[in-house]
């Protein structure tokens, strides 16, 4: 397409289910492929919680630790796939709402790739996430299946 310009700034939605795995492996071939910088974002959600844990502090801690390890390891990954500019991102909430409303004006992206379905409970069945992502965007956004 004539005038159309390459994403510079690429944000991909993490979580350990399979959509959101094809559309970071996605993000990390466009990234890679194009020179765009990959800004990588993974949402801790307390509403899957339950009370004792989200009361927990030692708890919250652990799963956080663990988020920021996860992180590490894609951008470990992206790196060894020739991605050269990466940005972490995390937060705790709705993964939706805290990638639209917080981490979306942080950053500089102009492209948001995301899974179809996150990996919990019965909003994650009928991808809600994605389609409040697609709905409130103010950037262009890919949704993998």
């Amino acid at each position: 397409m004539e005038g159309f310009d390459e994403f510079k700034n690429i944000l991909v939605g993490v979580d350990e289910s399979e959509g959101a795995q094809k559309a970071f492996q996605y993000a990390v071939k466009q990234a890679s492929k194009t020179g765009a910088a990959l800004l990588i974002a993974s949402i801790l959600e307390i509403e899957e919680l339950n009370v004792y844990e989200a009361l927990d502090p030692e708890y919250l801690s652990q799963k956080q630790s663990q988020l920021l390890l996860n992180l590490e390891k894609y951008k470990q990954y992206a790196e060894n796939s020739g991605v050269k500019n990466i940005q972490l991102y995390s937060g705790e909430g709705d993964p939706a709402e805290e990638i639209i409303k917080t981490i979306l004006p942080a950053t500089s992206a102009d492209m948001l790739i995301i899974g179809s379905r996150s990996m919990h409970g019965i909003k994650g069945y009928f991808g809600s996430h994605a389609t409040y992502m697609v709905k409130n965007s103010p950037i262009s956004i890919t949704v993998i299946k």
